[in-house]
């Protein structure tokens, strides 16, 4: 059985689910034939699960939808919808740094089906320290 998320005291400064509907409706209205095909399989009503950053603090991340051991999720810190991993139901496990419109990130997983690998950039988060040109941070 699946269990909702203990989203008590998780930082929720985040769009609300009337505005992520907006989003979702108008990503569909854009999806090709074989888009919204793959969409209706793996969509879900929008949950919000977490996700547990290096540092420790918690983050709402709004889930749209479920394959596998990933999913598509809107992230509020991008603006714009990606791709990740979980491994407990709930609990993002790695967020993906995408900022792609819904219908693009649906047209990711469809062809990482087809093709049988992951053909989106994985996109890893910031790393403190100093870089070439940029100093210290």
């Amino acid at each position: 059985m699946k269990r909702k998320p203990d989203l008590e005291g998780v930082d929720s400064r985040q769009m609300s689910e009337a505005t992520l509907w907006d989003l979702i409706n108008a990503g569909q209205d854009r999806m090709s034939f074989a888009q919204r095909r793959l969409w209706d399989m793996i969509s879900i009503d929008p949950e919000q699960w977490i996700h547990r950053t290096p540092a420790g603090e918690d983050h709402r991340i709004w889930v749209v939808a479920l394959i596998g051991r990933t999913l598509i999720s809107y992230n509020d810190f991008e603006h714009g919808f990606d791709r990740s991993n979980f491994v407990q139901y709930g609990e993002i496990a790695q967020i993906g740094g995408g900022q792609s419109d819904l219908e693009i990130a649906v047209q990711d997983a469809l062809n990482e089906l087809e093709f049988g690998r992951r053909t989106a950039p994985v996109v890893s988060a910031p790393k403190p320290g100093t870089y070439p040109g940029q100093g210290s941070r």
